[in-house]
């Protein structure tokens, strides 16, 4: 390719950029329409840079991914809703990847072997990083995410910032928080005696219920919800019936059910996971890093509820703690980065357009 050509094809995505016409792929893991908070988080934020003149689509690997509910389930529009489901959506597998120097492609950080097919891709590429126990699962010893030339990374919490730049000092990570929807409030309904059970492995789930039973047989007549599976509105209504949320998952990188619960109005009896999240503090919840102890826990919780004695400053401290987690704040770093990375593709292209011509003038 002439400097001539190399010019035009920099001066075309120069003005791709500034007209907003980059293509924004964030590859996002096809769940088969079972519903997980890591995907709502990328498709609230691909629904956002949409609603805001950019161009951005969700990208599966396979061509399977499933929008619409059949005979096994769910999809997109029945867990998150129509206008979520009618989001662009592409994928590899039938020739949507396409990118050029105007456009940014956005891999989650369980998809290394993504990021080494990518590697030679004239495009921003950027680690999205929900999960930090999975950064090493599918990366090859001694590598790194910038051996395949992702220098920058989007992570949801600065506890999360910290671990990576613990590992990568050179990545720069900025954050996007995650939000809690307004599905999620308190109410007036008296409570019932049912506990909202959250874990990442089922059996951790049948675990507690099993030995609480066993432990203390006088409170069978408790109900315990297992809450995955479940629609945004089905799971938002069953927290408004819930008297008490149950959490445990030691990779979780921030883990939005504790926070669904205290906007609910519901008190958390929950495991510390293994990367204290910056929300969890010793008042706004019940913690403890013992899972044999939460069942103790929920005991006593029980019995406090039960005598109307729970104390109001912990419902002050959730309250707290929640109201950072709002769709404005989101909306705003969300603005505040996609501006930057913009800005800097558009000074980097700039400036190759420059060395070019004067090249041409010399």
């Amino acid at each position: 390719m002439t400097q001539t050509e190399n010019a035009h094809k920099i001066e075309q995505a120069l003005n791709l950029v500034k007209n907003k016409e980059s293509k924004i792929y964030f590859l996002t893991q096809d769940t088969k329409g079972r519903p997980a908070a890591g995907v709502t988080y990328i498709y609230e934020l691909v629904k956002f840079l949409n609603d805001n003149g950019h161009n951005a689509i969700i990208l599966h690997e396979k061509n399977d991914y499933k929008l619409k509910s059949d005979e096994e389930g769910m999809g997109i529009e029945e867990w998150l809703g129509s206008e979520y489901a009618n989001l662009p959506h592409a994928s590899v597998e039938s020739g949507g990847l396409s990118v050029g120097p105007s456009d940014f492609l956005i891999v989650p950080e369980l998809f290394a072997h993504v990021m080494e097919q990518t590697k030679d891709m004239t495009c921003t590429k950027i680690v999205l990083c929900q999960a930090y126990d999975y950064i090493f699962e599918m990366l090859q010893p001694g590598v790194q995410w910038a051996t395949y030339g992702y220098n920058k990374a989007i992570t949801t919490s600065e506890a999360s910032k910290e671990y990576i730049n613990s590992i990568f000092p050179n990545i720069e990570v900025n954050i996007i928080p995650v939000s809690i929807s307004d599905h999620f409030s308190p109410t007036d309904k008296p409570k019932q005696p049912i506990i909202a059970i959250h874990t990442r492995e089922p059996r951790d789930t049948m675990k507690i219920v099993k030995s609480f039973y066993v432990r203390f047989p006088q409170f069978k007549w408790i109900t315990f919800k297992d809450m995955r599976g479940m629609s945004l509105e089905q799971f938002s209504d069953g927290l408004e019936d819930a008297c008490l949320g149950v959490w445990i998952d030691d990779v979780s990188g921030f883990g939005t059910f504790p926070l669904e619960c205290m906007k609910s109005g519901i008190p958390v009896i929950g495991k510390i996971p293994n990367l204290k999240p910056n929300w969890l503090k010793e008042e706004n919840g019940f913690w403890t890093f013992e899972q044999n102890q939460i069942i103790d826990i929920i005991n006593a919780y029980i019995k406090t509820w039960l005598e109307d004695s729970v104390p109001t400053d912990l419902f002050n401290k959730m309250n707290e703690t929640v109201e950072p987690y709002t769709s404005t704040n989101q909306h705003t770093a969300i603005t505040n980065i996609f501006n930057k990375l913009v800005g800097e593709l558009t000074e980097d292209l700039e400036e190759a357009l420059n060395k070019f011509t004067v090249k041409e003038e010399n």
